[in-house]
């Protein structure tokens, strides 16, 4: 469901794809006429306080490629971080922490195309610990030109985690002061962009065997 408006729930191009991640499932990855980027915040790399596949951090950043609405590519591949039977950047960053149930969570991405650069801070607001990456993008995606933009913020419910609430999201950006208000939508579309989504963990379930 699209929070934009309700004309658009149900009838975007997507693809429905598993996420070439270790612990992570299905996700709805859009139509685009360009590459776009897909960042996420996934504890589950720490969940029992140790790094799977010897991954520091918990964020994975991927490239994704759905021109048509029928041939999906996802990158890089090979991931650059954990060789040749991953794909994209996964467990990157520094720090961790594994939320409790009733945690609020404020995760804030940023994205500079001056400098081709991404970042991210997830933030437990109920401990104070926080998780964040840096991430240079030169080689693997190229700075998008001036235009209107679609940005999404989802959620999954993975095999440690479940019952992840929304409560709030806002974009900003920094743009170079323009003469009119229409230059101004078009400058913003290649200033650092700024997301915040606050989300709140409902429920964690205890790990298992699979």
């Amino acid at each position: 469901m699209w929070g934009v408006s309700s004309q658009y729930n149900y009838t975007i191009s997507y693809i429905s794809a598993s996420v070439p991640s270790p612990d992570l499932g299905d996700a709805i990855l859009p139509q685009s006429s360009t590459p776009y980027i897909v960042v996420v915040w996934d504890p589950y790399w720490q969940a029992n306080g140790l790094p799977i596949h010897g991954a520091p951090g918990q964020w994975n950043v991927w490239i994704v490629s759905n021109i048509n609405g029928k041939k999906l590519s996802i990158g890089p591949n090979p991931s650059p971080n954990l060789g040749r039977t991953n794909t994209g950047w996964l467990g990157i960053g520094t720090g961790y922490f594994n939320p409790k149930p009733s945690d609020h969570i404020h995760i804030t991405v940023t994205y500079n195309p001056s400098t081709n650069t991404l970042t991210g801070v997830a933030y437990d607001m109920n401990t104070g610990r926080s998780a964040s990456f840096t991430l240079n993008l030169n080689g693997y995606y190229a700075q998008p030109s001036n235009g209107s933009y679609v940005f999404g913020v989802g959620s999954a419910s993975s095999f440690f985690y479940a019952n992840w609430a929304l409560l709030y999201v806002a974009m900003t950006t920094n743009a170079k002061p323009t003469h009119n208000a229409l230059s101004t939508w078009v400058t913003a579309a290649v200033a650092v962009i700024e997301l915040v989504v606050l989300i709140i963990v409902l429920l964690v379930i205890k790990h298992g065997k699979r």
